[in-house]
């Protein structure tokens, strides 16, 4: 298999243990300190997350890699950009919640009175070297890149978005609203229209989307064809 594919996906709410830290927490102390101190809930970050949307992306990252080398990357609110195997302690921390947001920003000594909500989890983000380290990451030259990520988890990476290397294609489902922060992303529709068409949530969408195109591929020469003809990875997520 010669094609190299990135995933990237947000964490979710909901966990495999209850909360054990905060944000607090997180953002004071070392990941591995926090492990030691909480040996019973912890998990890796693929095992971690019980997400709807979360399921499906393990799922689509099944189904891809009977035809690809798959990376999956999760962009946590606390830990920052998570391999699958990556062991956390569960915990409670989003950039969905602006005033944590806010509260973590001041925490960090960043001047919140003078940011936007959208320029707080940018802040946010670079504090816990989100996009500093997806960047690395995308560096590596892959093939095919598959962003799944809502507005607030596009804004903390939307700096490394800008910068997808000439040899990548690079594809983001997201929302009209969310469409300013896919960078040199192609634009993969996650809309109402989508959403109707599902019959599932606005938390499911993307993920049932990137699933549905997964599904659809019947070769390793259609994952490739992708590379040259983006517009077919749009036809493929809607498809039954």
């Amino acid at each position: 298999m010669g094609l190299d594919v990135l995933i990237i996906s947000p964490c979710s709410g909901t966990k495999r243990f209850d909360a054990v830290i905060g944000p607090e927490e997180i953002d004071s102390r070392e990941r591995t300190e926090l492990l030691s101190e909480h040996p019973n809930s912890v998990a890796s970050a693929a095992e971690m997350y019980t997400g709807r949307e979360h399921e499906h992306i393990e799922s689509a990252v099944q189904e891809l890699s009977e035809f690809a080398n798959v990376d999956w990357r999760i962009i946590s609110a606390g830990f920052g950009v998570l391999s699958a195997g990556t062991e956390i302690p569960s915990y409670e921390c989003t950039f969905s919640e602006i005033e944590q947001v806010r509260q973590r920003a001041e925490r960090m000594n960043l001047d919140v009175d003078t940011m936007t909500n959208n320029e707080l989890v940018a802040a946010v983000g670079r504090e816990k070297n989100i996009p500093q380290d997806l960047r690395q990451i995308l560096a590596k030259g892959y093939d095919l890149v598959f962003v799944a990520l809502g507005t607030k988890y596009l804004i903390a990476v939307q700096d490394a978005l800008t910068l997808i290397p000439e040899e990548t294609t690079a594809f983001a489902f997201a929302s009209k609203g969310s469409k300013e922060f896919i960078g040199d992303c192609y634009w993969i529709p996650a809309t109402e229209a989508e959403r109707s068409d599902f019959d599932t949530t606005w938390l499911e969408l993307r993920g049932r989307e990137l699933l549905t195109l997964t599904k659809n591929l019947e070769s390793a020469e259609r994952v490739e064809r992708m590379k040259t003809n983006p517009e077919e990875a749009r036809e493929l997520s809607i498809s039954a």
